[in-house]
């Protein structure tokens, strides 16, 4: 996979690759581990006489090829699932990252440190279990802003996360590792489908926060609008407050589009050019001007994520935060929900048993993927758990610049483009991610892709992010584990083309002499290639997607036949039991979901206080109060 090529070492012969994705792999559950195992079994033997393995330098590059240019998916699926495991390890080798010049960091405008974040006080959960007010599943943008709520309403808050408690201070330096402990299945929780789309999401303390972009959008209006008119949110168009309130403690500030990056810069030259409407990016990071190591944990916390933030400001007004405990599933006495079963995790990595009791309410805030996933585990909600799951699918579209670009310089995600969002769905963001994320959606194989690796500085990317009618399903395989599906239409795959090609467009008119679609049989696209691309009709088979948001799987709407939840986030069928996350959503929201999830939790916990000041039994006064 990697030979090695003017001065790039080569894979085995000089570094060690498989050794550390091996270990790497040993974070996978069983089951995601027996798929994987499966697929690289599969690629073991398609040159069937002989085994790859065994194949010289020349003949595996030529196979490599071969399967570049396969017509067939399956090739394709098997192809990119071994560059994706190959790059990984290859990227982050130091001898690597020297020939290349890439620098992973974060740094704010005047040189300084941003000052420490509170405290979350001990995050070890307490014997065989505790007691609250309201325990809340899930750290992330819902359970972390609901838990601040709460909290400041007088209520005794329990925050749980299956992940562990890392800041700046300790975010794993070694980059495989970073990615085996932030990530939930290391970044490998596949949508599986036609194609098979990756939705990586974090589990760790403060969820997805942690590991994202920092970018911050308010829901378009006529989204929320649909909300209300369509689904009974009759609040969708009163957040401006909540909004305007999280902007303002998470340090919301718009790019300088001096101090942005090249990549970024690159794409506002390509959209002015084209009279194409969009802005630098919004972002929750202050002034920050450098910034590659997202995806990793922000390595001095510029990025304001929930750790830093919210839960350091639930824990001052009183609440708990309890690191290493997996919900089982919600304890429910005479069709109320009382508490929630887990498992804690210790030290030496054994689990045991460990439960929380509940007086007023139990908030699931585990994302898209984890509230169903307990709802369902737990037998709550009704038929529509699970349902409805919306991605945003994304791609990558990258170019060649004969200037220098060094796209790890400046900011990751920098500017957007929102000419094409309302008619035809599409938005676009320039976003240049860590050759370990974005290396294997380099053009070629073996010997190609390596010269690919070695022009990584002359590379400028977009990302085309699809506000998506297809929808998919969240569910639990035989052994409980999560399993995701999710079909691409032919109409979506269509406005996604659409997308790479307003993408290249941007970058030729930024002056890209080459730009590279992520479409095998469209190849690479060069200056006049546009309109031969946009006359050829792709399957969604033929497109190499990511998705970043997954949501809508508990959705909210006044028709329980429609959804999950009422328009107060209330689960149907079982009281005290909410949910506060993007799994409320009921259609996709169209653009980065964290400022969103924000106004939603503090919409529900709202309602949750107020519900908590009007019952008996409360172990802490002045909720009604806080919430008047």
């Amino acid at each position: 996979m990697a030979p090695g090529v003017d001065g790039l070492p080569a894979a085995e012969r000089e570094v060690d690759v498989s050794g550390p994705v091996a270990e790497f792999l040993r974070s996978l559950s069983p089951a995601v581990l027996l798929r994987l195992r499966l697929g690289l079994r599969a690629f073991e033997w398609l040159p069937f006489p002989w085994r790859f393995s065994r194949l010289g330098t020349a003949a595996a590059g030529e196979f490599l090829s071969k399967l570049e240019r396969s017509r067939l998916a399956l090739h394709h699926e098997l192809l990119m699932m071994a560059k994706i495991l190959s790059t990984l390890g290859y990227a982050v080798v130091p001898a690597v990252e020297a020939r290349i010049g890439t620098e992973i960091g974060c740094a704010l405008a005047d040189g300084s440190l941003p000052e420490p974040a509170g405290s979350l006080g001990d995050t070890r959960p307490q014997g065989e279990g505790e007691e609250c007010d309201v325990v809340i599943v899930g750290s992330g943008a819902g359970g972390a802003v609901a838990a601040a709520t709460l909290a400041e309403a007088g209520l005794d808050v329990l925050v749980l996360e299956a992940g562990g408690r890392y800041d700046r201070d300790d975010y794993p330096a070694d980059r495989l590792e970073a990615i085996a402990t932030l990530y939930r299945e290391a970044g490998l929780t596949i949508a599986a489908g036609s194609p098979p789309i990756p939705v990586p999401v974090a589990k760790a303390v403060g969820g997805t926060t942690v590991i994202n972009s920092g970018t911050c959008f308010r829901a378009p209006d006529r989204i929320l609008e649909s909300w209300r008119q369509e689904f009974g949110v009759t609040w969708a168009r009163e957040l401006d407050a909540d909004y305007a309130e999280a902007e303002e403690f998470l340090r919301v500030t718009q790019l300088d589009p001096e101090r942005m990056g090249r990549n970024g810069q690159l794409a506002m030259e390509g959209a002015e050019a084209l009279g194409a409407s969009g802005a630098p990016i919004h972002r929750n990071a202050g002034n920050c001007v450098q910034c590659s190591s997202c995806p990793f944990g922000c390595a001095i916390d510029a990025k304001r994520g929930m750790h830093v933030s919210y839960l350091p400001r639930a824990v001052a007004a009183g609440a708990r935060v309890r690191a290493g405990v997996e919900a089982q599933r919600v304890l429910v006495e005479g069709g109320r929900a009382v508490g929630v079963a887990c498992s804690a995790r210790e030290e030496s990595g054994r689990q045991r048993p460990y439960a929380v009791r509940a007086r007023q309410a139990v908030i699931a805030g585990g994302g898209a993927f984890g509230t169903p996933e307990l709802l369902l585990r737990s037998g709550l909600g009704g038929p529509q758990v699970g349902r409805n799951l919306r991605v945003h699918p994304a791609c990558w579209v990258g170019a060649r610049y004969e200037e220098e670009v060094r796209g790890w310089e400046g900011v990751m995600q920098s500017y957007y483009v929102d000419q094409w969002e309302a008619d035809r769905r599409v938005l676009l963001e320039a976003t240049f991610t860590p050759l370990a994320f974005g290396g294997a959606w380099l053009a070629g194989t073996g010997e190609e892709h390596q010269r690919s690796i070695l022009d990584f500085g002359h590379v400028g990317s977009i990302g085309v992010h699809l506000c998506d009618r297809s929808r998919g399903s969240v569910g639990l395989a035989n052994e409980g584990a999560l399993r995701a599906r999710y079909g691409l239409t032919d109409d979506d795959a269509r406005h996604v083309v659409f997308g790479i090609a307003r993408a290249a467009e941007i970058h030729f008119a930024a002056g890209a002499a080459e730009v590279y679609p992520n479409i095998p049989r469209a190849g690479i696209l060069r200056p006049g290639d546009l309109p031969l691309f946009e006359a050829t009709r792709f399957k969604p088979s033929e497109l190499r997607l990511e998705a970043f948001h997954p949501m809508g799987t508990a959705r909210i709407s006044a028709d329980p036949r429609r959804g999950v939840c009422a328009a107060d986030g209330s689960v149907n069928g079982t009281a005290g039991l909410y949910v506060a996350d993007a799994s409320l959503f009921p259609t996709s929201v169209g653009v980065n979901p964290m400022m969103t999830i924000i106004a939603f939790a503090r919409q529900i916990s709202r309602a949750v206080a107020t519900g908590a000041a009007d019952r008996p039994g409360r172990s802490s006064a002045g909720a009604a109060e806080a919430v008047a």
